[in-house]
């Protein structure tokens, strides 16, 4: 699973996702179903009757409000997970969609029903296509179900598939690639970021902020600081959470040396820190013995307004016991105490700037 910084990641990716998602709404003018350059497996051409009303009545009914009549309706659209891809189509061609929420349990359900992901790909392209809206929650789904095969050619021809349907836009490949990252699903992860190149789609920041990131959490961190060294020689400028992401993970290994080379390299490419860099750098200092340093680093922090963590202070408190500096280590406990209640917790370590 990926670590706290990538938080960073998803924030990003959602920011991004909402751009290019915009129009995933019952809007009677949207535009067309974009279509995949290939040639899918076809749809069945006969729809249920009954079914394709009451998928229908559900999803007017969700554009108000839910209700025990809507459960029961999707559960009858469940009790067909076959015939769902026809379905599905039939409504996306009406421009009607299942909330983000529904759509994952269709996806759910498919993956239960058989260990071959055909029907699972067909969903989700069948949906990226159509501009069903989706979640996080449908991508990690897809993820896990892969993550229990090892049905590679499955996995490439569905990401091929992603790929031509969406360019030039990278929101939906990267959100796959960052749910495999999740699941601990390293090396597919890298096998669908080594076929984008190979496909000439250039990965964008986002995409090798999440790399760095699987390969920072997988300990492999002489690949990841090559990826990063990749990245820059590309002409991808690296951004706060590039630089968070290559901190932590040497902060978590104890390559204190490197973690502070990398710090002054962001300084001198005019890269602000924030709470995640600060909270690297001063453990890392007091870490290696240089909690004077770390001290420095905390009252510079704090000088700029950036709220310090409870993890902070403790780091700090631990530190500066283990150098004999109790006096010190008392006076922050006090501090810490008296600001409990002003303490940035876990949603201050995730980016300001949203979409």
């Amino acid at each position: 699973m990926l670590s706290s910084s990538s938080r960073y990641l998803r924030c990003n990716i959602a920011a991004a996702a909402a751009s290019d998602l915009r129009a995933l709404t019952f809007l009677p003018n949207s535009a067309p179903i974009r279509r995949p350059n290939h040639n899918p497996p076809p749809f069945s051409t006969s729809v249920d009757p009954p079914l394709f009303s009451t998928a229908t009545r559900f999803i007017s009914s969700s554009r108000t409000s839910s209700s025990p009549e809507q459960e029961a309706t999707l559960n009858q659209i469940l009790s067909s997970i076959q015939n769902a891809a026809t379905l599905l189509e039939s409504l996306y061609e009406n421009r009607l969609f299942l909330s983000p929420k529904s759509f994952n349990r269709v996806l759910v359900a498919a993956a239960a029903e058989s260990s071959d992901l055909s029907l699972l790909s067909q969903l989700l392209l069948a949906a990226i296509a159509s501009s069903q809206p989706l979640n996080s929650a449908s991508f990690l789904t897809v993820a896990k179900a892969f993550a229990k095969s090892d049905d590679y050619a499955e996995l490439l021809r569905l990401t091929k598939q992603v790929m031509e349907v969406t360019s030039p836009s990278m929101t939906v490949i990267n959100r796959i690639l960052f749910a495999f990252g999740e699941c601990g699903e390293t090396e597919k992860a890298l096998l669908i970021f080594s076929q984008m190149k190979t496909l000439d789609f250039v990965p964008d920041l986002y995409t090798h902020n999440t790399v760095l990131e699987i390969l920072g959490c997988a300990g492999r961190i002489d690949e990841m600081l090559g990826q990063f060294g990749v990245m820059k020689e590309a002409g991808i400028v690296p951004d706060v959470v590039s630089y968070n992401t290559v901190l932590n993970n040497l902060r978590k290994l104890g390559k204190f040396d490197v973690c502070l080379l990398y710090f002054k390299e962001m300084g001198e490419n005019g890269v602000e820190a924030d709470l995640l860099t600060y909270t690297a750098v001063i453990e890392t200092l007091g870490r290696s013995g240089n909690v004077e340093e770390a001290l420095r680093f905390f009252d510079e922090m704090k000088a700029r307004e950036i709220r310090p963590s409870l993890y902070v202070y403790r780091s700090l408190i631990t530190n500066l016991k283990k150098m004999g500096k109790v006096d010190l280590a008392l006076s922050l406990t006090e501090e810490m105490n008296s600001c409990d209640s002003e303490l940035a917790g876990p949603m201050d370590f995730k980016r300001n700037k949203r979409l």
